[in-house]
């Protein structure tokens, strides 16, 4: 058949336009585009530079966004490939060991140190002493003093190298900066003997450098003095070229007795229709010299206190320079004191020397020291605590003591044999007839000199970390404690230094030292719950609580 031809047929345009629309046609014809942005331009010259994307780079994208192609471990193991690391866990899924987060951004690192709800891993560590450079660590009281006026910087700081450099060559800077070391402010003076007792030598200072660094502006122009200080660290600077003694000249500026006494060389109390007569000679009774109106006699010498504003004195680690008769003759002048820290100090006796010495007599042999060499094995702890009650009367003031590394603390609440128990006395003495009562205890009053105290310090220095040992002692309440601290903080970097098996006994020496520290403790506490005094806060120097 013959094909069937379709005619086809030209589609043109209609020119025709309704004279209604006329207007706004001419008005969109005659409107130009509007010109692009400086952005507008920029990507389109980006979408024209950019290269065309390949099959290759296609798939490598598609490899990225859909994640690596896994292997069967046998076939990896067998082509040494290697292995992969665990997919992340997608959001919104709960966690392991917490629930989910709460949404938003996450907090600040500092936020997190510092806060107490912050989880364990994003807490700031904690060291033993607060302020930890590295090389050591301050004093225990030296980071409360910080703590409260911010005397030692930051140790990155411009200052804490200057004084870790002052300290290494305190020698040379004594020598050659004489004249430049009284104008110090204060805060830098205190610091000073920190950084001395943290890097300076053993027989660093010495009485004249001592008093170089705190001269008054009387003897060098420009000088700080020394009437705001407020503590004073002498962790490990006692030695044969400053001792106790010299601290104590160094506290009582004297010489200004002869001139005062002069000018008040024309002064009496009598009256003055008989500073004529001759004086009148020494009567034999009070009475007498009271009636005939006797003349006061001033003293030599006037003593002023250099440092009337001393409240806090550090004198831990002493070694050889320790003297009990010392520190007694120097408490005279500690009134004021509120925090004292005798930290590694030796038994308390004014006779260590003589402690095995004896005398033989006829009938007995006899000890010439205060304690014998068998005193701790006796439990016999007089001369300790009496001692420590001479201490206490003269530095009623306290409010915080450190006996850190102190192997004596039984002397603290020791009492004579027939009292068995030292803290039941009040309540004995209560109702005992008043001429029945038991002799008062040798040792510090806690309710009487010491009343103020609300913080001892009780640690032994060292945290003993021989898990084996431990475990293998008696089940207790001590161990277990230690074994659960060690635990949870056994891996911090401030805990590092004091953790040790190298101290002078092990482990099992070491907790019962622990127990005696907390019948000690619990002692004090009995003792102030028995008179109703302040409640007295024992530190054991790690997580273990009574």
């Amino acid at each position: 058949m013959p094909k069937k031809h379709q005619p086809t047929y030209a589609s043109t345009k209609p020119t025709y336009v309704h004279p209604s629309l006329q207007s706004s046609r001419n008005a969109a014809s005659s409107s130009t585009p509007s010109p692009q942005t400086v952005n507008e331009r920029i990507q389109q010259l980006r979408r024209e530079q950019a290269p065309r994307a390949t099959a290759q780079r296609r798939d490598e994208v598609s490899e990225v966004v859909s994640g690596q192609r896994t292997v069967p471990p046998e076939l990896r193991r067998i082509l040494h490939m290697a292995e992969v690391d665990a997919p992340k866990p997608k959001p919104g899924r709960r966690r392991m060991h917490g629930e989910r987060p709460p949404p938003g951004p996450a907090a600040p690192t500092s936020w997190l140190s510092k806060s107490r709800w912050a989880p364990d891993y994003a807490r700031k560590p904690k060291t033993f002493d607060g302020h930890d450079n590295g090389v050591g660590r301050f004093c225990k009281l030296a980071s409360v003093h910080n703590e409260e006026f911010k005397r030692l910087p930051p140790a990155r700081s411009l200052i804490h190298h200057c004084l870790r450099a002052f300290a290494l060559h305190w020698e040379e800077v004594a020598i050659y900066e004489q004249h430049y070391l009284p104008a110090l402010p204060f805060a830098l003076k205190e610091a000073m003997l920190s950084y001395l007792s943290l890097y300076g030598e053993r027989s660093c200072l010495d009485f004249k450098t001592f008093k170089i660094l705190f001269q008054s502006d009387s003897e060098v122009e420009g000088a700080s003095g020394s009437e705001d200080i407020q503590f004073l660290d002498l962790t490990g600077l006692l030695n044969e070229g400053y001792t106790l003694k010299d601290l104590e000249k160094s506290l009582q500026r004297s010489g200004l007795g002869a001139a005062v006494t002069s000018s008040m060389a024309g002064l009496s109390l009598s009256p003055s229709n008989r500073q004529d007569k001759a004086p009148i000679e020494i009567v034999d009774s009070w009475e007498d010299e009271a009636e005939d109106g006797a003349l006061s006699v001033l003293p030599p010498t006037l003593t002023v206190p250099i440092f009337p504003n001393l409240t806090r004195l550090s004198l831990g680690h002493p070694g050889t320079a320790a003297s009990w008769t010392d520190l007694l003759s120097l408490s005279s002048h500690l009134k004021t004191l509120t925090h004292l820290s005798l930290a590694y100090w030796p038994r308390p006796s004014t006779t260590p020397n003589a402690a095995t010495t004896s005398m033989v007599a006829r009938h007995a042999t006899v000890s010439l020291g205060g304690s014998h060499f068998y005193s701790d094995l006796d439990d016999d702890w007089h001369e300790a605590a009496n001692i420590l009650r001479r201490l206490s009367l003269n530095t009623y003031c306290l409010k915080w003591l450190d006996l850190e590394g102190c192997t004596w603390l039984k002397a603290l609440t020791w009492d004579l044999p027939s009292n068995a128990a030292p803290y039941r006395s009040a309540a004995v003495m209560s109702g005992a007839d008043e001429w029945v009562r038991p002799s008062s205890s040798p040792g510090p009053d806690w309710n009487g000199a010491w009343r103020q105290i609300e913080y001892i310090n009780l640690f032994q220095g060292w945290i003993p970390s021989d898990t084996k040992s431990l475990q293998n002692m008696p089940a207790g309440v001590v161990p277990v404690q230690l074994m659960r601290w060690l635990r949870e903080n056994g891996r911090r970097s401030g805990v590092k230094q004091v953790l040790g098996d190298e101290g002078a006994y092990g482990a099992v020496e070491w907790v019962e030292k622990e127990k005696v520290a907390r019948s000690v403790g619990f002692a004090v506490q009995s003792l102030r719950k028995v008179g109703g005094g302040k409640y007295c806060r024992v530190d054991y120097g790690w997580g273990g609580e009574p």
